[in-house]
């Protein structure tokens, strides 16, 4: 009953930010494995999962698998471009006779461009994955077929009917029972709840090579880059002899501001958005106020390199780059993102004691957004242009992305070689399951052959996340979160880390300290650009990206400052005053969604 009254809040708000903005449009939100066929063990959980929602309509049309069918999915999430091969294109290929053909914008070499060709053509592809404002446009272009005829009868897809329906309900436009976007990354588990032990952004580094500092204990993240200059001094390499660093970044996940800074502006107890930063106490200020997280973002950054900190390759490598050749190879101490952990952290390593673990800070406030129940600001949808065998053989596709099954394959991977089942039910990760992140782990052809990291879903965006209950096991689809794995994670490393802070994770920690500011998760389509807020965006774009790389590699305070005083200057040239203005009342509309759903 709760969860039914908090979507009735939410979808009120909604509603009325909704009648707000209707006069500029909706649109802009910016925001980057096989299932058993058993009966569901948890009968109990899945019912309460499917609450609010109705049955299906009907049966699901019966579609021929007898041809090979090519689909053509244009992936604002992926970080590959072509078919989908090796062992998640050959569970396709096996089950449905059809090949993935993914257009990939943010690996094209000009995303904007590619955008804009393709939809001038009037196919942006079979099946789209585009954020929020983004399908506002293409609906009202007429790029977007409605499946709210035939959704109906998917009977995976109608377990999220409450959620699909208030965002459809609330693009400009749609009539009632129309359906032509899909949320991504949904679950059943209420928009306020959150079953992780990480939070999104947090500083972490090797337990290992802290307790060997002593652990000090660190109220400032002046302290935090002392202790890493210290760090980097007493252990200037991995333990190959590679030359390490305390803090290495990249650009090419860069948008309206740098990424690597956007996330630290989390542990300010603040959330980019576009010219804005929203706050978990409910503000909204822009982007340049001095006493925001973006500015202290760039200054943590800009003080580390002063201090020799900041790996040198930064301002020119790739996201591969620093990945592969750093990360995985513990040449970098400070870790931001919560999945970076998967790059290093396996039980082997936590026997060691070399784990990433969260390093308490004691001055952050940590921003964090509850799961995403409504979605996570990227939606799918199917092209206007594909014809009735394919709409049908997509919709089959989709709602077996939403099924357990699939959605067992997406996080869990592959039975037997990634996982196997315990006498209960529940799932295990194999050793190669453990590695699969860390290490070349070989699929035997049989199963699709080739390495498991360049045969995973390259799709790189789910229908359902993996903080949604398996009905199977129980469990949480996320692997982390199994009892089996839980387990085998307390190692050395944890148990050191509990003993020393006196929590069992890093959440539980924030929460004793009142550290962790949790807002609700909402999902909605925003004001989108006219063309001149969208030009006046592209320029402050470019000046903002500029300004902030070589401040982070200014060569003093006063030169730091210098580029900050003029990056304002400049971005109040080109209208930053009135891209602010129009944020700040775009994402209002989303305060006020958080706070009705509280």
């Amino acid at each position: 009953m709760k969860r039914k009254r908090l979507a009735s809040l939410a979808l009120a708000a909604i509603m009325t930010a909704s009648t707000v903005l209707a006069g500029c449009g909706q649109g802009k939100d910016t925001t980057a494995p096989a299932g058993g066929s058993s009966e569901p063990a948890a009968a109990e959980s899945a019912a309460e999962s499917s609450a609010g929602t109705e049955a299906a309509q009907g049966a699901a049309p019966e579609v021929s698998h007898d041809t090979e069918m090519t689909i053509e999915i244009y992936d604002k999430a992926a970080n590959y471009q072509g078919i989908q091969s090796g062992w998640y294109g050959k569970v396709l290929k096996d089950k449905f006779n059809i090949q993935l053909n993914i257009i990939a914008p943010q690996v094209s070499g000009d995303a904007n461009s590619l955008y804009q060709t393709r939809s001038a053509s009037g196919n942006l592809g079979d099946i789209v994955i585009i954020d929020n404002s983004e399908m506002q446009d293409c609906v009202e272009a007429g790029l977007i077929m409605d499946i709210g005829d035939i959704i109906g009868n998917y009977e995976n897809l109608t377990k999220y009917k409450e959620q699909i329906d208030l965002f459809n309900g609330t693009m400009s436009g749609v009539e009632a029972g129309s359906v032509f976007a899909i949320p991504c990354n949904m679950n059943s588990n209420g928009p306020t709840a959150f079953v992780g032990t990480e939070v999104a952004s947090a500083p972490r580094v090797p337990w290992d090579l802290y307790e060997g500092l002593g652990c000090p204990e660190l109220k400032t993240t002046d302290d935090l880059l002392n202790m890493l200059a210290d760090m980097q001094e007493k252990y200037p390499t991995n333990a190959a002899g590679d030359k390490a660093f305390a803090i290495t970044m990249w650009k090419d996940w860069d948008g309206t501001s740098i990424e690597n800074a956007n996330l630290l502006t989390n542990w300010f107890g603040q959330q980019v958005k576009e010219s804005v930063l929203l706050g978990n106490d409910n503000t909204i200020m822009p982007l340049t106020d001095k006493n925001g997280g973006y500015y202290k973002a760039l200054q943590f950054f800009y003080k580390a390199n002063q201090m020799g900190l900041v790996d040198p390759d930064s301002a020119t490598q790739d996201w591969t780059t620093a990945c592969d050749s750093k990360m995985k190879q513990k040449r970098v101490y400070l870790f931001w993102y919560n999945w970076q952990n998967g790059f290093w952290n396996t039980p082997e390593h936590g026997a060691s004691r070399e784990n990433y673990m969260y390093t308490p800070v004691e001055e952050l406030n940590f921003f964090q957004t509850a799961d995403s129940y409504y979605g996570d600001g990227r939606v799918w949808g199917v092209g206007s242009q594909v014809d009735e065998e394919k709409k049908l053989r997509i919709m089959e596709l989709l709602d077996w992305l939403a099924s357990p099954e699939g959605l067992t394959y997406q996080h869990n991977s592959l039975e037997g070689l990634i996982y196997t089942v315990n006498d209960d039910g529940t799932y295990t990760l194999t050793q190669d399951g453990q590695n699969r992140f860390t290490a070349d782990v070989q699929i035997p052809e049989e199963l699709g052959g080739g390495l498991w990291s360049d045969g995973n879903n390259q799709v790189n965006q789910w229908i359902v996340g993996s903080a949604e209950m398996n009905p199977v096991t129980g469990e949480y689809f996320e692997p982390g979160l199994w009892a089996s794995m839980i387990k085998l994670n307390q190692t050395a490393t944890t148990e050191e880390w509990t003993e020393k802070f006196g929590a069992i994770n890093e959440v539980e920690y924030m929460r004793d300290k009142n550290q962790l500011g949790m807002v609700a998760n909402v999902n909605i389509p925003l004001a989108s650009d006219d063309t001149d807020t969208a030009l006046i965006r592209s320029q402050c774009k470019s000046v903002v990206c500029d300004a902030s790389w070589r401040m982070v590699f200014a060569t003093s305070d006063e030169e730091f400052e210098k580029m900050w005083d003029d990056m304002c200057v400049q971005l109040e040239g080109f209208g930053w005053n009135d891209l602010v203005a129009f944020d700040t009342n775009k994402y209002q509309a989303v305060i006020d969604a958080r706070k009705a759903a509280e």
